[in-house]
């Protein structure tokens, strides 16, 4: 073997050995919470999953009114939302539920693929922009308890991040090499990163801010730039206009207002609660990895460009008028990079006290780091709800052929088991709050009470539900409880015209600590049942203040 194919060959194995430490590390993440469905978020998570089953009955029966269509399926199962968030994500939920199935476990699944993703893009950056060895910190992204805990539900928050890293990376790339293809890698992650979530859009200010750092002006005015800059706004612009038609609360949520701006608050949101996303060593590498990268000339414009990219994202998420944790995890890439050049900067320091070779020193380095956080991994706790599916497969045995009613916190979960089970749909959801007391995302969000008194609650059910099967989480949960409207039908099931039939226990951790909150579901029947209107009206205050749909069931 000549001298010139063993370091060609050492880095192959070095690379391999990369990727099988990260696809094992992954695996290791996605036993530890494998009996986790990925819906507790609520009521975010259960809505994905139905979405993604939304768009394959979409795509599969092509209809010519696709708003008739959205309202019959939505009057049948009020569980999916399918103009408040793009389509990215859930048509590779309908690909995948098409392949392998429906399933909570299946989406979950492919939010855990994203988090592959991610860290192969990480892995990759690092070993071209700090060095071949600082590959392994790929690893380290997938042992982040932000990480752990949102790759585990099926929300946007995962894909987001992992495609808005592959959008970088490529943008990066084109940014070095202008007549590259990567400029169209980059066009397609971006556009597919919108089209998922609209937070990802903080991308683009990051790749003009590299632009103008770089001095490449030139780039700004490529016929290659403004072509796909066309296309990419053919796709997008559609999509915007109708969610500011059909999901206006929603869209009210991107710009904040002015008294909003001006509130330092509002810019120290995710100082206060995006830590939490990772653990402290990895916080304490990145302060050293700022300092280390500015001082050190090999590591200067790396350091200097992933600040960049960390501070636009910081204050591109900060601007915007929601906010969550969760958000946060955009800032998850940029974070790790410099953690990483934290990581080098000591391992340099660390061979010129001990005298060994620095790979050497950064390998054993990051067998420590990567094995404290794989100790640590087991210790990340987040939420569960087990429990439901014996609900579900009750009603399924007693009610296979009519809708039924339920009101409680978790309905999101309540309603996409009974639709998983239900390809024909011959059953079918009425919740609670739609029918006596509709508001908008949040209870209390214009909110309406329909009913003043249990007797009401009767006379409505009657009249509007057609359901002989009523289903209560026991208790009003506390963000409605000062709602009238719920408490008045938990009055309501106690009077002579309802029969308490069973009560099924749901285990419930929503607490960081650990800590049960189980509730008691029961099962009433509707003795005064009348009948099924052959078309429902409900009051949906999240479309426009006095917006109501009326439809037909979805058959």
């Amino acid at each position: 073997m000549t001298p010139s194919v063993v370091p060609s060959l050492q880095k192959r194995i070095l690379f391999l050995c990369q990727v099988g430490v990260l696809l094992l590390i992954w695996l290791y993440v996605v036993g530890l919470h494998a009996t986790n469905d990925g819906l507790w978020y609520q009521g975010d998570a259960p809505r994905h999953a139905a979405n993604g089953l939304f768009w394959k009955d979409f795509l599969e029966r092509l209809p010519v009114n696709p708003v008739d269509f959205a309202v019959s399926y939505y009057v049948r199962y009020p569980v999916i939302s399918p103009s408040a968030y793009p389509p990215g994500f859930y048509l590779l939920e309908a690909a995948v539920f098409t392949l392998f199935g429906p399933s909570p476990f299946v989406a979950k699944g492919l939010v855990l693929v994203f988090t592959l993703g991610a860290g192969l893009y990480l892995m990759v950056w690092l070993r071209r922009w700090v060095s071949e060895d600082a590959g392994w910190g790929g690893a380290l992204l997938v042992l982040q308890p932000g990480v752990i805990a949102w790759s585990h539900a099926v929300m946007l928050n995962i894909p987001s991040m992992a495609l808005s890293l592959a959008a970088l990376y490529h943008a990066r790339r084109w940014i070095e090499a202008p007549d590259s293809r990567h400029i169209y890698a980059a066009a397609g992650f971006i556009a597919v990163g919108i089209m998922t979530y609209v937070p990802s859009t903080v991308m683009l200010p990051v790749i003009l801010a590299w632009i103008v750092s770089e001095r490449r002006w030139a780039l700004l005015w490529n016929r290659r730039v403004l072509g796909l800059i066309l296309i990419a706004a053919a796709i997008i612009i559609p999509w915007a206009i109708v969610a500011i038609r059909w999901a206006p609360v929603h869209s009210s949520l991107v710009f904040p207002a002015l008294q909003q701006i001006v509130n330092p608050a509002h810019w120290t949101f995710y100082l206060k609660y995006s830590p939490g996303l990772f653990t402290a060593i990895l916080l304490v590498l990145a302060i050293f990895g700022i300092a280390g990268g500015a001082w050190h000339p090999r590591w200067r414009r790396e350091t200097k460009l992933t600040v960049i990219w960390g501070l636009v994202v910081y204050f591109g998420l900060s601007f915007m008028m929601a906010r969550e944790e969760r958000y946060a995890l955009l800032l998850v890439p940029p974070v790790m990079v410099v953690a990483v050049i934290g990581l080098c900067s000591l391992s340099q320091w660390g061979t010129t006290l001990l005298g060994r070779t620095s790979s050497w020193v950064l390998r054993a380095t990051m067998v420590v780091v990567l094995a404290f956080h794989i100790g640590m991994a087991p210790n990340v706790r987040f939420p569960a709800v087990d429990g439901m599916q014996k609900v579900v497969a009750f009603l399924e045995r007693e009610a296979p052929n009519e809708p039924v009613l339920y009101d409680g916190q978790y309905n999101g979960i309540f309603s996409f088991y009974l639709r998983l089970g239900d390809p024909d749909f011959r059953r079918g959801v009425i919740r609670g709050d739609k029918l006596l007391y509709p508001s908008a995302i949040d209870p209390g969000w214009y909110l309406t009470e329909r009913v003043s008194s249990p007797g009401e609650v009767v006379s409505v059910l009657q009249k509007e539900c057609g359901c002989r099967w009523v289903i209560l989480e026991r208790n009003v949960h506390p963000g409605s409880e000062r709602i009238k409207a719920p408490h008045y039908l938990r009055k309501a099931v106690e009077r002579p015209e309802f029969k308490f039939v069973k009560s099924f226990p749901v285990h419930v951790v929503m607490r960081r600590d650990g800590t049960p909150d189980d509730i008691q579901i029961d099962v009433y029947q509707f003795l005064a049942f009348a009948a099924v209107p052959g078309k429902y009206e409900f009051r949906m205050p999240i479309l426009g203040q006095g917006a109501v749909i009326r439809g037909k069931p979805i058959d």
